[in-house]
């Protein structure tokens, strides 16, 4: 049986990249629900690698996104 590594705590600025990837992805996405990870990345100011690095596809992303708006809006 292969054990699974424990996940690695991530950088300062690896996380604030996945702060800003989330951030621009809502803001371009509310613009164009068809919004490509290309896209997301140019606006974001990263490499097309950066934002996979983060998420894995495209469903990755827009579930992150989610996630981010319903926490947002439970702290209300």
């Amino acid at each position: 049986m292969t054990r699974t590594p424990a996940p690695q705590p991530q950088r300062s600025n690896s996380r604030a990249n996945r702060a800003r990837i989330l951030a621009v992805a809502q803001r371009e996405l509310g613009r164009n629900p068809d919004t490509t990870l290309e896209d997301i990345a140019l606006a974001t100011g990263v490499v097309r690698r950066t934002v996979f690095g983060h998420f894995p596809g495209r469903p990755a992303l827009l579930e992150a996104v989610a996630q981010e708006a319903s926490q947002r809006c439970s702290k209300r």
